[in-house]
């Protein structure tokens, strides 16, 4: 019995801080955002990005990707994007869940050592930023392609609007670069 009530305590302790790491996502986004010029879609710099590679290196690839993926699906259902909710759904559980996968090997292999958790955290949001940029890259094309342009074009007018996907990547590395540590402090205490 007192088993039982443990486990189900932990279970909805799980899904609260899920649901969290969500909410986050979404106000990272909805509350912090500067439109950038591109030649395909409106981006702007934004926090979202930042809390779903938060939420994928301190509760894991599956619950980041849960967490990560209804919060920032949940931002383009509520602001017009219906349009790139496939897109985002699909993208961001495949990112999260390699970041995730990737993370849990270099942690394993950093054996309890900070400075190599820390250094793998960084190295996971690098990755994730990567994996962004060519993904909107080939996405942007196929966009282009699929409203009439030739791939010449389409290529050209993805390229244009690379540089705000870049920045936004740039933005993430380093926001977890310096947030990591003490974020990671923090919700060990929580946990």
């Amino acid at each position: 019995m007192m088993q039982t009530k443990v486990a189900q305590d932990e279970k909805v302790k799980t899904m609260v801080i899920t649901a969290i790491f969500a909410a986050i996502t979404f106000l990272g986004i909805q509350a912090f955002r500067i439109p950038l010029p591109a030649a395909v879609g409106t981006p702007f710099v934004h926090f979202g990005h930042i809390f779903v590679v938060m939420g994928v290196l301190l509760q894991g690839g599956r619950r980041g990707a849960v967490s990560g993926t209804i919060g920032l699906v949940l931002f383009d259902i509520l602001n017009g994007y219906m349009q790139d909710v496939p897109q985002v759904f699909l993208e961001t559980i495949i990112k999260c869940l390699l970041v995730g996968m990737i993370f849990a090997i270099l942690k394993k292999k950093a054996e309890g050592d900070s400075r190599k958790e820390y250094t793998a955290a960084v190295v996971c949001a690098f990755i994730y930023g990567c994996m962004n940029v060519v993904i909107e890259f080939v996405m942007g094309i196929v966009e282009m392609m699929i409203l009439g342009s030739g791939f010449a074009a389409a290529a050209a007018g993805s390229l244009a609007s690379i540089p705000a996907t870049v920045i936004n990547a740039v933005f993430m590395i380093a926001a977890i670069a310096v947030l990591y540590k003490p974020v990671h402090k923090l919700y060990l205490r929580a946990v």
